[in-house]
């Protein structure tokens, strides 16, 4: 298990033997803020993913599956919808634990401890039990906050089961316009 967490931490997060508190020096399945998502997937595998936005759409929120990952059942990649590019500006890596809160919250606790190791001048936060507004579940979010305002993020989501949805592990990383963007929606 202790190899298995050391695995999942280095593959979640990968970074030079130095710590930072650059957000894009991290990788998520070989991905980082600031690439461009076309480099790793073709424009039909973009147009394919589901997508999710807010209303204004100014970003898009992709989210890819079975795309043989090493360490994740799927990748969460958003990126301005004007932008041609598709300049990656927050990725998150999610791993299903179906009805199993308790161990993806166990995995979670293992996880925030290992991004304080390195990060050690963001802002750690643990927010508890927060649930869903639609009523679909609850999450249990522990967020990371640097001085440029990019923020990192651990968090378990507790789906009911009528959402079909399995219970899941989620390590995201989000550049500074975007987490301020995201914000000002809730």
């Amino acid at each position: 298990m202790k190899k298995l967490l050391g695995i999942l931490v280095l593959g979640l997060l990968w970074c030079n033997i130095s710590l930072t508190d650059d957000i894009s020096d991290f990788e998520i399945e070989g991905m980082s803020i600031g690439d461009s998502l076309l480099d790793f997937m073709s424009e039909n595998d973009i147009s394919k993913a589901n997508d999710e936005s807010y209303t204004d759409r100014i970003y898009l929120l992709k989210t890819f599956n079975n795309k043989n990952f090493k360490l994740y059942d799927a990748v969460q990649i958003s990126y301005k919808t004007s932008d041609d590019k598709k300049i990656i500006t927050s990725i998150g890596g999610v791993l299903s634990y179906p009805n199993n809160i308790n161990k993806c919250k166990k995995q979670m606790y293992k996880i925030a401890s290992e991004l304080t190791d390195l990060f050690p001048t963001a802002v750690k936060k643990d927010w508890g039990k927060y649930d869903n507004p639609d009523n679909t579940g609850h999450y249990f979010p522990i967020t990371f906050d640097f001085a440029d305002t990019s923020i990192a993020m651990v968090s378990c989501h507790d789906w009911n089961k009528k959402t079909g949805i399995d219970d899941n592990l989620k390590v995201a990383l989000f550049e500074a316009k975007y987490s301020e963007y995201i914000k000002q929606k809730n």
